[in-house]
């Protein structure tokens, strides 16, 4: 494999990665922002609220970090061959 379809295939890659963080953010959207508020106060749905939206934040950020380090693990590698 060429370097030049290495790199057209990371860009494909890239853009069904990027799409996918995007749904799952989206999809999330109502979990995130509306917990049960069965026997909770205000405060407490409130804590809910940014933990929830703590752990989807993070978690979107190390996924695209990964990515970010896989494309230039095989740029690196594309150039070197």
């Amino acid at each position: 494999m060429t370097a030049y379809k290495v790199g057209y295939a990371e860009g494909q890659w890239t853009v069904w990665i990027a799409l996918g963080l995007a749904a799952v953010w989206v999809a999330t959207g109502r979990w995130r922002d509306y917990p049960s508020g069965e026997g909770r106060n205000a405060e407490q749905l409130a804590s809910e609220v940014r933990r929830r939206s703590r752990l989807v934040n993070r978690s979107i950020l190390a996924v695209a970090s990964l990515w970010i380090l896989t494309n230039i693990v095989v740029g690196v590698w594309a150039v070197r061959q």
